[in-house]
């Protein structure tokens, strides 16, 4: 089953699984993962060993993770691209009079490892006053080179959606009953036997086929596209990402008509999950509602690494199924492209 996020998109037949979950040994949320070698990642993370603060760790899939050093001053929701001229930028949240806001600045790394950020910079991109839920960046580098922000919002306004039938119902129901019939009945036209038939045929009802409309709650995502390769001025992008409470994305691949993205639900009742999810252009996505996670734990902030061209090693963190804001751990684990 495909739910759209946003206005329609072409939907890939690709289908995702996600196994072998292991515990790295990390606790905490909002992990960031960059390989530095073929079996060994940076991970970012808030909320170390000592209960709060961001903290780094070098992980190899073959062992547990070891604490590396981190200058003050890294912000929380830590993500970081390696732009087109092969420098590195950082973009994290920091607090911004009573609310939140996108930062970004240069990051290089010494002979150690140890990573220094240069200039701070606001990007302007800030929090309404006391909005909770707001922020996890994500950010990408575009084929064209410009850079891509997506973060967590609430909408302004309820947003209002209009589900019908699929391309397949249609057709279905043009075979059986004419295009003139199929319109009469999506008009609310009274159904005959046949239509009954027809319909349950087709699997669709005559409601779906005049049109649902629903209201939806819960956050979104949205995002800001960068106005040049540098990756420091941007400008937000119309409409949303993602509606209808998924949060946390993770674009993990940007290719010309073929992008890949994670998401995660928001916390509650059911358990948070993870899905994956694909774009043509990065603006306008198609989430696979089989969830790629059980409803055993809640799971989250997922971030990925390629490892191959259809697969990657994904971070994410993962807390009790009846406590999802207490006691998160980091697991790793292989997401796959069938």
């Amino acid at each position: 089953m495909i739910m759209t996020a946003g206005a329609v998109s072409p939907a890939f037949a690709d289908s995702f699984t996600l196994q072998g979950d292991k515990d790295t040994g990390l606790l905490g949320v909002s992990p960031f993962a960059m390989p530095i070698t073929p079996t060994t990642d940076r991970v970012f993370y808030s909320g170390g060993l000592n209960g709060g603060g961001w903290s780094l760790s070098l992980c190899s899939p073959a062992s547990t993770c070891t604490g590396s050093p981190l200058p003050f001053g890294f912000g929380t929701d830590y993500t970081q691209v390696t732009l087109a001229d092969g420098s590195m930028r950082a973009y994290f949240i920091q607090p911004s009079a009573g609310s939140k806001s996108i930062a970004t600045a240069s990051v290089t790394y010494n002979a150690a490892g140890v990573p220094q950020l240069g200039p701070t910079t606001n990007l302007g991109i800030a929090s309404p006053p006391e909005q909770r839920a707001w922020g996890v960046p994500d950010s990408v580098v575009l084929p064209d080179g410009r850079v891509r922000l997506y973060w967590v919002s609430m909408p302004t306004e309820p947003i209002v959606e209009t589900t019908g039938p699929t391309r397949t119902q249609l057709k279905c129901l043009g075979k059986a009953l004419g295009k003139k019939r199929v319109a009469v009945i999506g008009n609310g036209g009274s159904l005959t036997a046949k239509d009954k038939k027809a319909l349950k045929k087709c699997k669709v009802s005559a409601s779906i086929l005049a049109g649902t409309t629903t209201t939806r709650s819960g956050e979104v995502i949205v995002s800001a596209t960068s106005t040049d390769s540098s990756g420091t001025q941007f400008t937000q992008d119309a409409g949303y990402r993602f509606t209808g409470g998924y949060v946390d994305s993770d674009i993990i691949q940007a290719t010309d008509g073929n992008w890949i993205a994670l998401v995660s639900t928001g916390p509650g009742t059911p358990p948070q999950r993870l899905y994956s999810a694909t774009s043509t252009d990065g603006l306008t996505w198609s989430v696979n509602t089989n969830a790629l996670t059980p409803t055993s734990v809640n799971s989250l902030d997922p971030s990925a690494v390629p490892t191959g061209p259809n697969s990657w090693r994904v971070y994410y963190s993962v807390s009790p199924a009846a406590d999802p804001f207490n006691n998160h751990r980091v697991v790793v684990g292989t997401l796959t492209r069938k």
